[in-house]
């Protein structure tokens, strides 16, 4: 048994992980001064939890709502795709 940690077959894998670890030690950075006396167990529950939910971006949506909502205007689109004419050397689409 072969046990590998990291993203697989991606030539930008260390760099990923380490942004992440580097973006939950500046959360756990933040959130030390308030959570005197919890767990590093709590700690990390708290962390996980802002990173995950409480962050907010677009339109004041979490990533959850962004990604998960019924009725998301991303999901179930028709891309809009190019197709070059091998032939004629011309692009074609919409």
């Amino acid at each position: 048994i072969k046990h590998t940690t990291g993203i697989l077959h991606s030539p930008t894998r260390q760099a990923i992980v380490e942004r992440a670890h580097g973006t939950l030690k500046n959360m756990l950075e933040k959130q030390k001064r308030g959570s005197v006396g919890c767990s590093p167990h709590k700690r990390l529950q708290k962390a996980l939890y802002v990173l995950n939910f409480l962050n907010r971006c677009v339109n004041d949506k979490s990533p959850i709502k962004i990604n998960f909502a019924p009725g998301s205007s991303h999901i179930g689109g028709k891309a809009q795709v190019q197709i070059r004419n091998l032939e004629t050397s011309a692009w074609e689409g919409p």
